[in-house]
């Protein structure tokens, strides 16, 4: 079956270099033949012999057309449909807050694995959200987000401590 297959591969081989062959001897000797134009058959017509092209009156009469909106919303501007936008959400959960000498820090845990614990105070930015405020129970975070139009907004999340923790 080998020796079959081999055989085929070798006349296939032999058959496709003959056709390249060939291809190549024609496009030549297309290619050096005096390409003359074929006189006009009488047939043809020429631009001349065409009658000459009579505008209507109703069309020398038209106004030009212009969009009306009357109200309605311009097609060639996007669309204001409001899409219900996510409220931003921070993955971080409060854990507790300590009071030092000259600020107040956080201590944040992650909420999605590996679960990861920060020690935080203002200003810092932990998991893409800014720390912006920290009081005796609460830190608030801004969250840059896009809205629907692309434009950069600012949005703010609080964290509460929750009920069961002791301060």
């Amino acid at each position: 079956m080998a020796r079959l297959q081999a055989r085929y591969n070798k006349v296939l081989q032999k058959t496709a270099g003959c056709a390249m062959i060939i291809s190549i001897m024609a496009a030549g000797w297309a290619c050096g033949r005096d390409a003359t134009m074929p006189p006009p058959s009488a047939v043809q017509r020429h631009p001349e012999d065409a009658p000459p092209v009579t505008s209507s009156d109703k069309e020398e009469n038209r106004s030009p057309v212009t969009y009306q909106s009357r109200g309605r919303r311009d097609p060639f501007r996007p669309s204001r449909a409001v899409i219900a936008e996510t409220p931003p959400t921070v993955d971080l959960a409060l854990t507790g807050i300590v009071q030092g000498p000259h600020s107040l820090y956080a201590v944040v845990e992650s909420e999605i694995p590996p679960r990861m614990g920060y020690i935080i105070r203002e200003n810092d930015v932990v998991e893409s959200a800014k720390v912006v405020k920290i009081t005796k129970d609460r830190v608030v975070f801004e969250v840059r987000t896009k809205n629907s139009e692309g434009k950069l907004i600012a949005r703010y999340v609080e964290k509460q401590m929750s009920a069961g923790r002791s301060k």
